[in-house]
This record gives C-alpha cells, sequence and structure tokens, in this order.
C-alpha cells in the first residue's frame, strides 16, 4: 500500500480519538464549572437569603463593603435584585449549554433561556448603578474594570439573541459560551483569588487591608479575559485542528480544570463555608 494512503487511514483513525478526548475534557471542565457555580449559588441563597428571612440585612454588610446603608433605599434595592439575579445566571446559564437538554427540552430551551437574558441584563445594569453609585473595593480602576465585562456581557447577550432569532444556530451558540464565561466574571474572580492564595500561603501582589495591587488589577482583567481566550483556542482546535492540536488543547483544559477545582475548594472551605458556621 502506498505510504500515502497509510498516513490518510492513519489520520482517518485517530481523528475521532483526538475529537473525542477534546470533547471529553471539554464537558469535564465544564461539570466542574458547574459544581462549582451552584456552590456559590447555594451560599449566596444560604447566607443572603437566610438573613433576609430572618430580617437581619445588616448581616449582609459583614461580606459586602457596601452592601446595606440607611437612607438609600434605591442602591439597597439595586444590591438585593443583584444578588436575586445572580441566583439566577448561576442555575439558569448553566443548563443553557447541556446539549441532551436543548434537543430534548427545546421549549424548556428558549423559556430558559429568555429568563436567563433578563437576568444577565439585570445583573449587569444594577451592577453598573452600585459600581458608579457606591463605587467597589477595587477602587476607580476596578470600576473601570468591572463596567468593561459588565459592557461585554450586555454585547454578548445582545450577539447571542439576536443570532438565536436569525436561527444561526452554531453562531448563537458561540456568543452563548461567551456570555456565560463573561456573565460569571465574578466567580472566576474569587476562584482565581483564592488559588493564588492557596499556592502562596497568603497574600502576595496586594494589600489585604485596602484591597488593592497589581495582582488584583491583573485578575480584574483576567477573569473575562482569559476564559474568553481559551475558549477562542478552543474553538479553533474543535473546528480545524489537527490531532496533535485537539491533545494539546484537551491537555491544557484538563490543567485548567485541575487549577479551577483547586480554586473551587479553596473558596468553599476558606470563604463560603465559614460564613454559613454557626459562630
Amino acid at each position: 500500500m502506498p505510504m500515502s494512503s497509510t498516513a490518510a487511514i492513519d489520520r482517518i483513525e485517530i481523528s475521532p480519538i483526538a475529537d473525542t478526548t477534546l470533547k471529553a475534557s471539554a464537558a469535564l471542565w465544564f461539570l466542574t464549572a458547574v459544581a462549582g457555580q451552584w456552590i456559590f449559588a447555594c451560599y449566596v441563597l444560604a447566607y443572603y437569603g437566610g438573613a433576609a428571612l430572618q430580617g437581619d440585612f445588616q448581616a449582609w454588610n459583614n461580606v459586602l463593603p457596601q452592601g446595606i446603608i440607611d437612607g438609600e433605599p434605591i442602591g439597597n434595592a439595586a444590591m438585593a435584585a443583584h444578588l436575586l439575579v445572580a441566583l439566577i445566571v448561576s442555575f439558569c446559564g448553566a443548563l443553557q449549554l447541556v446539549p441532551q437538554i436543548r434537543a430534548r427540552a427545546p421549549a424548556f430551551h428558549r423559556w430558559n433561556g429568555r429568563v436567563y437574558l433578563f437576568a444577565v441584563v439585570s445583573a449587569s445594569l444594577s451592577g453598573f448603578y452600585m459600581v458608579w453609585t457606591r463605587g467597589s473595593a477595587s477602587g476607580p480602576l476596578g470600576d473601570v474594570i468591572i463596567s468593561i465585562n459588565g459592557v461585554l456581557i450586555l454585547a454578548f447577550a445582545a450577539l447571542a439573541l439576536r443570532y438565536a432569532i436569525a436561527r444561526k444556530i452554531d453562531t448563537h451558540r458561540r456568543w452563548a459560551l461567551r456570555l456565560y464565561l463573561v456573565a460569571n466574571g465574578v466567580w472566576f474572580f474569587r476562584i482565581g483569588l483564592m488559588l493564588w492564595l492557596l499556592v502562596h500561603k497568603g497574600p502576595v501582589g496586594f494589600d489585604p487591608e485596602t484591597f488593592r495591587g497589581p495582582f488584583l488589577t491583573f485578575l480584574g482583567l483576567a477573569q473575562f479575559l482569559f476564559p474568553l481566550a481559551v475558549l477562542e483556542l478552543y474553538f479553533r482546535a474543535r473546528d480545524s485542528a489537527g490531532a496533535p492540536g485537539k491533545y494539546t488543547m484537551a491537555a491544557v483544559l484538563l490543567v485548567l480544570t485541575v487549577a479551577m477545582g483547586a480554586g473551587i475548594f479553596a473558596a468553599t472551605m476558606g470563604l463560603w463555608l465559614p460564613r454559613l458556621s454557626p459562630a
């Protein structure tokens, strides 16, 4: 058999394995991310929701530097709305990306998508209001970075909706994935920070008292730019790369999954569970 024919057969045999490996690594990353986001959502519901049910809204200020402020009913309402829609974003966003749900329950997918889009837009708008009327712990530069993230959320939500209406499903799914990543920027920030503290055994590159420093500026941008960059590399590997490229991308996703899992563990044990434990 000619050498060229043998090589062609090898590519045919290897390609499905490479595709499956890349798909499996992406699925593992997604499942790990969803688990972490739902842990965070359960914490938000238990801590903030529990305090609200008891009428102890001042307990929010134990965590949020500018949570409930006397004499600011609009700002306080924006904060409460932001927390509520954050729960919807965490739960509904993941369900939108499950292919089995899209295929077997298209009506649910459409209605859940509408709820999700309303939630991410509401979260962005309430976030804009709080940042530019109250400021954030990260200062003016952090306010700008948060606002950039909010603009991306609004833009990606509009594009995902536009292509869904136009029935350009593949393009719609790409923008929906981008939206999912930027809408969870705050979550990526938290697990990234806790991973950094876990690795360095303490604050490095920022002042824990003022919550300012070069690392936090970097992390503020990386919380949405880095996931977007990885997603674009994944698209390229999935759509056009040969077997070596797919295996390389699969390995990158596995490393990132391990790192993300470590950050989730650190955030759960160091941030969220302690706040839910009785004093």
